[in-house]
């Protein structure tokens, strides 16, 4: 057997590749696990205060959308099902949010509208998918970018869960990273969009959160003068 010795940079084409599927099994567990922080944090709290609802439902039709594509396309599960597990995990903390913040009917509207996509998407052929796929970077855009603003506008990122925030950037990273080495460039537009909008997120977490732990002290300080 003939063994290809070509190189790129440091590592040879057998040792890169090797490295890509660990490495990418390493981001999906990443991906897998990023919500759980989330749904931790709102269980804790029993609350759903400070929580962005359309950003979930966005979350949660986009990850729907790009699974349904990846199932209908006959790819392997390695490409969609760390999406469904996503989803899963978007979907449980809107509905624990809804739960805590005694939204009963918006909890039961959520369910339908849940089981009402999923049918629409399940009847939906490949062509249209496709051509649905299109139309998600626009509303990611819109999506991420009101997240910032409100953020920006409300001086705190609410109840988001920091460890969440990470988790997302380490994948979004190591996906750039990944792309980048295997030279799949059709996706690299969204990464990087979705990279630099999570970059943003962590730095007002950062920051808002200082404000925030800074004006505690104050205040502290004033009761006790």
């Amino acid at each position: 057997a003939v063994v290809s010795t070509q190189s790129t940079g440091c590592l040879t084409m057998e040792s890169e590749d090797m490295f890509l599927k660990v490495f990418g099994y390493a981001l999906a567990v990443t991906g897998s696990i990023a919500f759980i922080p989330q749904m931790h944090a709102i269980w804790k709290s029993k609350s759903g205060e400070g929580l962005n609802f359309k950003m979930f439902t966005i979350l949660d039709f986009v990850t729907s959308v790009i699974s349904a594509y990846c199932i209908k396309s006959g790819l392997d599960y390695s490409n969609w099902l760390e999406l469904i597990i996503t989803n899963i995990q978007v979907f449980t903390c809107h509905a624990l949010a809804r739960y805590y913040l005694g939204e009963a009917s918006k909890l039961y509207f959520l369910f339908a509208l849940k089981a009402l996509v999923a049918a629409g998407l399940y009847a939906t052929s490949l062509s249209t998918l496709k051509v649905g796929l299109n139309c998600l970077i626009p509303l990611m855009i819109y999506n991420k970018t009101r997240m910032a603003y409100a953020h920006y506008k409300f001086r705190s990122t609410g109840q988001l869960s920091g460890a969440t925030l990470y988790l997302q950037f380490a994948q979004f990273s190591g996906r750039l990273c990944t792309s980048l080495m295997a030279k799949a460039t059709g996706f690299l537009p969204v990464m990087v969009m979705n990279w630099v909008f999570q970059a943003v997120f962590i730095a007002q977490f950062v920051y808002y959160g200082n404000i925030n732990e800074d004006t505690k002290t104050t205040d502290t300080v004033k009761k006790t003068e």
